[in-house]
């Protein structure tokens, strides 16, 4: 399971200008690793992009967000010259979890397909690039429930995996609030129910 994924560190702007033309890019970093969050980021920013720039002929995005989910917009560009260039800026990052929009004005000198693919590329390019790429991690939380007897063997195991303890809690049993990398689950999962007498509930993936 994947679990880390290249994210921008902030927002970021650029800008191209080929004959006239002036070409702003922004990259927007999106909510990590929740979709229904993202989408509601891409319409706000999409909007406020278009309002500061109500003027302009075109406002083209492309957004990625899991490795299985994307979108390209070319809004009015001849087809594949707009959108497909900013969604190639994204591939080429690898970037998740991010929206770029660039927003062109005409400078009244046709570009052509080639030049159109150029400006879009290269304002994405530098809205990234001003930005900054960091990694995002997918992490897991789990509960542990076990008696006093096994906290050795409990606690090499969530070690060995590099586990973060997030509370501990004592009944008659101990009760093990934890946080681990997504991928790392299967593994420390059965190592866990190895230890007879450990109940590992099951986990909810999040972003950090």
């Amino acid at each position: 399971m994947r679990d880390a994924f290249p994210t921008l560190v902030a927002t970021g702007t650029g800008l191209f200008k080929a004959k006239g033309s002036k070409f702003h890019g922004y990259a927007f970093p999106l909510p990590f690793a929740d979709e229904t969050a993202a989408e509601r980021a891409v319409a706000r920013h999409l909007e406020a992009v278009k309002v500061d720039h109500h003027a302009a002929r075109h406002v083209c995005y492309a957004w990625q967000f899991g490795p299985d989910r994307f979108r390209a917009a070319d809004d009015g560009e001849p087809g594949g010259s707009a959108g497909a260039p900013i969604h190639g800026v994204l591939r080429s990052h690898d970037l998740h979890w991010t929206l770029i929009a660039v927003v062109r004005y005409f400078g009244g000198v046709k570009l052509g397909v080639g030049g159109l693919i150029e400006a879009y590329r290269s304002a994405g390019q530098d809205a990234v690039q001003d930005a900054g790429i960091s990694e995002s991690l997918l992490m897991a939380p789990l509960t542990l429930a076990y008696p006093p007897n096994l906290t050795r063997h409990v606690m090499q195991a969530i070690q060995k995996e590099g586990a973060q303890i997030l509370a501990e809690r004592y009944t008659d049993r101990c009760l093990l609030d934890i946080e681990v990398r997504a991928g790392s689950i299967p593994s420390l999962s059965t190592e866990l129910k190895n230890i007879h007498g450990v109940e590992v509930k099951n986990p909810t993936a999040k972003s950090t």
